[in-house]
């Protein structure tokens, strides 16, 4: 599981000490990261985004889940 940051609250990229400061202030125990170069829209059927947003990536990389409700039972199916 990662945590994907698309903007700062000035709308802009979040630098990495915006990251820490996030994941430290939410007690996030698996990686933050940015979205510099837009890649959550490439997920989503119309290449746009409602965010907070749930995607699956399986462990080969296909998107099994786009912008929708990812299910405990979806996260297990995914795991080899």
């Amino acid at each position: 599981m990662v945590t994907l940051l698309t903007e700062n609250y000035e709308g802009e990229i979040p630098n990495q000490e915006e990251l820490n400061v996030w994941a430290n202030e939410y007690g996030q125990t698996f990686p933050v990261l940015s979205d510099s170069d837009s890649v959550v829209n490439r997920f989503t059927p119309r290449g746009e985004v409602s965010l907070p947003s749930h995607s699956l990536i399986g462990v080969a990389g296909e998107v099994l889940v786009a912008d929708g409700d990812v299910e405990e039972s979806d996260i297990v199916a995914a795991l080899p």
